[in-house]
Order: C-alpha cells, then sequence, then structure tokens
C-alpha cells in the first residue's frame, strides 16, 4: 500500500478549532470595577468641568484619569468578548470623556478670558448683562474684536 503524499489534504489531520480560553471570574469582577471607577471619573470630570477657576484644574485631572481607566476596562470587555452594548457605551463614555477633558483644558488655556468671563456673570444681574458676558467671551475678551 502506498503513503499519501503530505501535500495530500486527506492525509493531514484535521485541526481542532481554536477555542479562546474564558475569562476567570477574578478577571471579569477587575474589569467591572475598573467600569465602576470609570463612570464615577466622569461624574467627577463633568462636576470639574462646571467649577470656577481655579478648580476647574480638577476637571483635567478627573478627566484624564477617566481616559486612562475607560481605556483599561474597554482592552478588558473585549478580551472578554463582553456584550455589545457594555462596548459601545464605554467608547460612548470615553469620547464624551475626551470632550469635556479638551473643552476644560482649554478653558484653562484661557485663564484671563474665562476669569473675566466667570467675574462678569457673577455680577450680571439682567439678562441683557449676561449676554453681553457671552459675547465677551465669543469675542475672547476682546482678542478677536476688531474694533
Amino acid at each position: 500500500m502506498k503513503k499519501p503524499a503530505p501535500s495530500d489534504p486527506a492525509a493531514r489531520p484535521a485541526k481542532p478549532p481554536r477555542q479562546s480560553p474564558q475569562p476567570s471570574d477574578k478577571e471579569i469582577a477587575s474589569t467591572r470595577a475598573q467600569l465602576r471607577l470609570f463612570m464615577l471619573l466622569l461624574l467627577a470630570t463633568l462636576l470639574g468641568a462646571s467649577f470656577p477657576l481655579p478648580w476647574k484644574v480638577l476637571g483635567i485631572v478627573f478627566g484624564l484619569a477617566a481616559l486612562t481607566v475607560g481605556i483599561i476596562a474597554l482592552v478588558g470587555l473585549v478580551r472578554q468578548k463582553a456584550p455589545t452594548l457594555s462596548r459601545i457605551s464605554t467608547t460612548i463614555g470615553l469620547v464624551a470623556s475626551l470632550f469635556l477633558t479638551m473643552g476644560t483644558g482649554a478653558a484653562v488655556l484661557l485663564w484671563p478670558v474665562t476669569a473675566q468671563y466667570e467675574e462678569c456673570m457673577a455680577t450680571a444681574l439682567t439678562s441683557k448683562a449676561q449676554r453681553q458676558c457671552e459675547e465677551d467671551l465669543r469675542n475672547l475678551g476682546g482678542l478677536l474684536d476688531p474694533r
């Protein structure tokens, strides 16, 4: 009897399909804890962004922490093949955290303009005065005013 050639597909044993290892209970608990921390940091970022200067800097710190923890949690969700809704909601939270952090960072970078706006809004008693404060903010405190 003749041996089949090695290139013959019938001669090769069939490979079993690759099974990915199931995540352990410890990994699942760790990812859940990271997601809880991410949500708390996202809330802290939202609150920190609404604080007046100089406390607005806390919004940036919380935002950067939220981005870091959120990315780690998302990687854990992808590795564990978590439900799609969990991955999508975490991604949306990461995008929200990114925009909040960038917006707060812009307000801190424009510290003098932001301080002037916050002071103006604190003393504005009428809606006309508030509109004037907002108009000054749009012109970046006179930086964009052509007059």
